[in-house]
C-alpha cells in the first residue's frame, strides 16, 4: 500500500511540473502575441482616444507606464512640497527630463514646464490617462490570469482523479484483506476438520488395527499443514510490523544459491524433476541478510517443484554486469512448466493467491511469494515474474516458458 501510495505522489509530481510548463510556455507565447498587438494597435488608439497625442509619443506600454508614473509624481511632488516649505524646482527639472526622454512631446523645455503645470493644476485631466494605463496593464495579465485559472482548475481534477483511484484501491484492499481472513480460515479449517475426524474414528474404535497407522500418518500430514500455514503467516505479519529489521551483512552470493539449490535437490529428485544451475565460479559480494535472502531462493525453487507436473525442467541461474562492483546483480528461478494464466499473474504477488488446483491439493499456502516479494523490498530488491516471450530477451534456454527474477 505503501509503494502504491509513493506511485501516486510521483505521479502527482510528475503532472504538476509537466502541466506547469506546459502552461507556462502557452502563456508566454499569449504574451509575446499580446505584448505585439496593444504596443501595435491598442496604444496608440488609446493615445489618440484620450486626446493624449498631442504631447504623448510612445511605442510601447513601458513608455505609457513611465510617462503616466512620472505625471502622477509630478502632480504628486508639487503639492506635498510646498506644505513642507520646501522647492519642488530641482525635482520638477528631473522628472522633466526624464519626460522627454521617454516620449513626451515638446518643442522647448517650457512647454513641457507649462504642460505640466496644467497637468498639475488640473489632475482630474490625468484620469483617461490612468485608464489606459489600467486597461493596457489587464491586457498584459491576463494570459497569467487564465494560465494560472487553467493551472489550477487541472491540478484540481488530477487531485480529485487521484482521490477517487485511492479511494478505489482502498476499497480493494478491504476486499483483499477481508478475503485473506477467509482464506485463513478456510487453509485452517480443512485440515483440522480431517484431524477432528481422524481423531475421533480412533477414539471411538472404529478404525481397524491395519489402518490405524494410515489414519495416525493422516492426522501427521495435516496438522504439519496447519502448523506450515501459522508459520507462514506468523513469518508474513512479522516482516510486515515496524520493530523487525533485516541484518545485512557481506556474503558470496554465489555460494548462497549454490547452498538453496543443494538444499532442495532432495525435493528435486522426489518429484522427477531435472535442476540445472548456472552460477559463476569465482565470488561475487553483496550487502543482504542471508537467511531472509536463502528463505527467497529456496521459496522459488519449492514453488518450481510444487506448481509444475513432475518431469518439469527447473533452471537456476546468476548473471552480473559487472563483477568488480556487482551491479545489476540477477537471480533466476526458471522453469518449462505451463505459464501462468494471465488473470493469475496481476496478483499472483498478494497474500493466498494460488492457482485453483494448488488451493485444493493443498501444494502451496498463498503465502510463500507475498513473503519473497516483502523480503526483497526490505533489502531494496526486486522481485518479478516474466513469460514467454518476454523470457526469451534473457537468454536462459529456448525450453524455459516462465522465470522468476530477482534483482539486485
Amino acid at each position: 500500500m505503501a509503494k502504491k501510495q509513493k506511485s501516486s505522489e510521483k505521479e502527482l509530481k510528475g503532472f504538476l511540473l509537466s502541466r506547469f510548463f506546459f502552461v507556462l510556455a502557452i502563456v508566454s507565447v499569449v504574451e509575446l502575441i499580446a505584448v505585439g498587438l496593444t504596443n501595435a494597435y491598442l496604444i496608440p488608439a488609446l493615445v489618440r482616444f484620450t486626446h493624449y497625442d498631442k504631447i504623448i509619443q510612445v511605442d510601447g506600454a513601458e513608455g505609457l507606464f513611465m510617462i503616466a508614473f512620472v505625471l502622477v509624481a509630478t502632480w504628486f511632488v508639487n503639492r506635498i512640497f510646498p506644505a513642507l516649505n520646501a522647492s519642488p524646482v530641482a525635482v520638477n527639472q528631473f522628472l522633466e527630463q526624464l519626460l522627454k526622454n521617454r516620449g513626451f512631446v515638446g518643442a522647448t523645455d517650457q512647454e513641457v514646464t507649462e504642460t505640466i503645470r496644467a497637468l498639475s493644476n488640473r489632475p482630474v485631466v490625468l484620469l483617461p490617462l490612468l485608464g489606459s494605463i489600467c486597461l493596457v496593464a489587464l491586457i498584459l495579465l491576463l494570459p497569467y490570469i487564465i494560465g494560472g485559472i487553467v493551472f489550477a482548475v487541472s491540478v484540481a481534477k488530477e487531485i480529485r482523479k487521484l482521490e477517487r483511484e485511492r479511494e478505489i484501491e482502498h476499497r480493494k484492499e478491504e476486499e483483499r484483506r477481508y478475503l485473506m481472513i477467509s482464506n485463513i480460515v478456510h487453509d485452517l479449517k480443512t485440515p483440522m476438520t480431517t484431524v477432528y475426524g481422524y481423531a475421533k474414528a480412533l477414539n471411538d474404535g472404529i478404525v481397524p488395527d491395519d489402518r490405524k497407522s494410515e489414519y495416525l500418518e493422516a492426522i501427521m500430514a495435516k496438522t504439519n499443514r496447519t502448523n506450515e500455514v501459522v508459520a507462514l503467516l506468523l513469518d508474513y505479519v512479522k516482516l510486515d510490523s515496524e520493530g523487525f529489521v533485516i541484518k545485512k551483512s557481506k556474503i558470496d552470493i554465489c555460494e548462497l544459491v549454490r547452498s538453496c539449490c543443494a538444499f532442495c535437490y532432495t525435493d528435486v529428485e522426489s518429484s522427477g524433476d531435472e535442476i540445472d544451475i548456472v552460477i559463476p565460479e569465482k565470488p561475487l559480494y553483496i550487502a543482504a541478510d542471508s537467511v531472509q535472502l536463502s528463505r527467497v531462493i529456496t521459496n522459488l525453487i519449492t514453488n518450481a517443484i510444487r506448481h509444475n507436473p513432475s518431469g518439469t525442467k527447473i533452471g537456476v541461474m546468476l548473471k552480473c554486469e559487472n563483477f568488480a562492483t556487482a551491479e545489476d546483480v540477477r537471480v533466476f528461478v526458471a522453469d518449462t512448466g505451463d505459464e501462468i494464466p494471465e488473470e493469475l499473474t496481476d496478483h499472483i504477488f498478494e497474500p493466498f493467491v494460488t492457482g485453483d488446483e494448488s488451493r485444493a491439493s493443498g501444494a502451496g499456502t498463498g503465502l510463500g511469494l507475498p513473503l519473497s516479494v516483502k523480503i526483497c523490498e526490505m533489502h531494496g530488491f526486486n522481485m518479478k515474474l516474466v513469460q514467454n516471450p518476454e523470457v526469451k530477451r534473457y537468454h536462459l534456454g529456448d525450453e524455459y516458458k516462465k522465470a522468476f527474477v530477482v534483482m539486485m
